[in-house]
């Protein structure tokens, strides 16, 4: 007996010396635990470290240590780690249970950080849905199954969002987010992939066209006849020159060696006025006729001098957009040249493989054959009414997979970059889901919209996501297209009026109880509903509906409470400047600065004064507007 009681005081005592294992048969990881780091740990190491035990301290409300020395219950990181990474891809990582212990390592500059927090979210939960909402369950314990190895390789090297929170550093680093536009990871973060210079749109800046109008037409674009500065001839000696010497300027003053990589733009100007010279178009005939030609070898000749200059962690960025976007013909991008593709007039009711996009489709198939460093710019936002709904959530993900499946390298989606002067509709929840694709494709899309629908709207979340449904279902106008540039009316086929009860019904149910940041999200985000509404002359704004003109001017004062001084791209508004019958009577796609002088709005405005004081055309108007739509 005393034998046998000897065995078990031995077991005991070696059962408190090994970590602690769950009935499951996981490792469990609770307040005894600490964050191993190596002896002398890098300020990279040191902050990987440090974001994990701030992570575990949180969900286990317990202070966790970061040590330098542990035989057990620890979480090894960087190179205290035993996690074998010697054939992971840059940037991934690896998270593996090993020996009773969790060890995490990464490569290249990002990967240790990108580990970190999916060991947070993974196994403790941690969500960081907005930079304000991050959700991180409370426990005892957190478990991990004994054979746990986890490992990632990122999808693209480049991702990048606008919106709200994507600016926020803490946010992009738990979201996968690298672009440098928007935000700034310092080197303890993994640093973020630069643009040296100006993001878009460059050539007329870095050919400086605007010094030759006088002294060398000869410089610029021949368009239609005449030189112009909106763009520059490419295929003049002198104007690659100018442009190379600038560039190299550039570089000498803000180049940084450490970077893994940094792009400079040297992108066509936002105009269609591409040069028509002999010169420029004997070159493009000999590549197929296409002015991307031109472009391209203009670059890959910048690209050579960069090269050439000692810059190797350097590429230079071209587009493939309007005039541009065909590939070209018997010539390629450099190995230093990323060519960036834009999805301008692509339709975002369907992915990019449905049939009203295979020209886009044929485009990206002919630039993933030539180019190995293939750069995609997205949109996701209507900028020509950017208060309306933009029903493209049902082909976010799916067009996030083809990009990858077309070898695409780096994603831009080029949100509402102007949130802050015109935040309604759901920026925060497209923000969310275009980073979870980003950071993978192939996640579980619906899982992460569910998750957050409850932590941005509260108890309502739920009829938010059938309201989303509705919005999909009716996305694009009556051929089915939807345009980043449409009409509100014709961003969602026109529904019935019992689907807009519906649709109002369920806005109703999600409003009712909330209280505090939950309401507020939620009339902000119903404020895109009330406008289409508006813009469609359904529901309170319907043509039959006695309190039209009264829901309008509500809908007018609800959107300067929320902050909202732009309608759309390029354009503030004066709101003093709005007189009480434009207000009341056009259509709010109407109220812009752009269009509330114009003779057919004035028109409206009459007709609808006349509808108000004799009902009976009411009905004609309701009958007109139903075949107008």
């Amino acid at each position: 007996m005393k034998k046998m009681i000897g065995i078990v005081l031995i077991l005991c005592l070696l059962c408190g010396s090994l970590p602690m294992a769950s009935a499951a048969g996981g490792i469990v990881i609770d307040g005894t635990w600490s964050v191993l780091l190596p002896e002398a740990p890098t300020a990279y190491e040191a902050y990987a470290a440090e974001t994990l035990r701030r992570g575990l301290t949180e969900a286990l409300g317990v202070e966790i240590p970061t040590v330098s020395a542990a035989e057990n219950r620890y979480i090894a990181v960087g190179s205290a780690s035993r996690a074998d990474v010697s054939e992971v891809a840059d940037n991934g990582y690896r998270i593996t249970a090993m020996d009773g212990n969790i060890h995490i390592a990464g490569t290249a500059q990002r990967g240790l950080q990108a580990g970190a927090h999916r060991f947070l979210e993974e196994y403790c939960g941690r969500k960081v849905y907005t930079q304000d909402i991050i959700i991180c369950p409370k426990t005892d314990r957190i478990t991990v199954p004994f054979d746990a190895d986890v490992v990632y390789e990122p999808f693209f090297e480049y991702t990048d969002t606008d919106w709200n929170s994507p600016r926020d550093a803490a946010y992009s680093m738990a979201n996968g987010l690298n672009g440098g536009p928007y935000r700034t990871l310092g080197p303890e973060m993994g640093g973020t992939v630069d643009y040296i210079g100006s993001f878009c749109h460059t050539m007329g800046g870095l050919c400086e066209t605007w010094k030759y109008t006088e002294s060398h037409p000869e410089y610029l674009a021949l368009h239609d006849g005449v030189r112009t500065a909106d763009q520059p001839c490419l295929t003049n000696p002198e104007v690659l020159r100018i442009c190379t010497e600038n560039v190299l300027k550039l570089l000498a003053e803000q180049h940084d060696p450490t970077a893994p990589l940094q792009i400079v733009s040297v992108t066509q100007n936002d105009n269609y006025a591409c040069c028509e010279c002999e010169s420029c178009v004997a070159f493009e005939n000999e590549h197929g006729g296409k002015h991307s030609a031109t472009v391209l070898n203009f670059v890959n000749q910048v690209a050579d001098a960069v090269k050439a200059a000692g810059y190797d962690n350097v590429a230079i960025d071209t587009f493939a957009y309007t005039y541009s976007q065909a590939a070209p013909e018997n010539i390629v991008p450099r190995d230093n040249v990323i060519v960036r593709l834009c999805s301008i007039f692509c339709c975002f009711a369907h992915p990019f493989d449905a049939k009203c996009n295979r020209e886009f489709m044929q485009d990206l198939a002919d630039w993933s054959e030539i180019c190995d460093r293939l750069y995609v710019w997205d949109y996701a936002t209507n900028y020509s009414h950017t208060v309306a709904v933009f029903p493209n959530f049902n082909v976010i993900q799916k067009n996030m997979q083809i990009l990858y499946e077309h070898n695409v390298r780096g994603v831009y989606v080029e949100g509402n970059y102007y949130v802050d002067r015109c935040d309604t509709e759901f920026s925060e929840l497209r923000a969310y889901m275009i980073s979870k694709c980003l950071q993978d494709p192939y996640c579980d899309l619906d899982s992460e919209v569910e998750g957050f629908l409850k932590a941005y709207y509260g108890p309502g979340g739920e009829a938010v996501g059938k309201i989303l449904d509705i919005y999909s279902a009716h996305a694009g106008s009556f051929d089915g297209t939807l345009s980043i540039y449409y009409g509100s009316w014709a961003s969602m086929r026109p529904m019935t009026a019992v689907t807009v009860a519906l649709t109002d019904a369920l806005w109703k149910r999600a409003k009712k109880d909330a209280k505090g940041a939950y309401l507020e999200h939620l009339e902000r985000s119903e404020l895109s509903w009330r406008w289409w509404k508006a813009s469609a002359a359904m529901g309170e704004f319907s043509y039959l509906s006695p309190c039209r003109g009264d829901e309008k001017e509500k809908l007018f004062e609800d959107l300067k409470k929320a902050g909202v001084t732009m309608l759309h791209e390029g354009c503030v508004e004066d709101y003093a400047a709005f007189d009480r019958d434009l207000i009341r009577y056009a259509m709010p796609d109407e109220w812009s600065i752009d269009d509330r002088n114009a003779e057919h709005v004035q028109k409206r405005i009459r007709l609808e004064k006349l509808i108000e004081k004799m009902p009976l055309f009411a009905v004609v108007g309701y009958i007109f507007n139903l075949i107008h739509s």
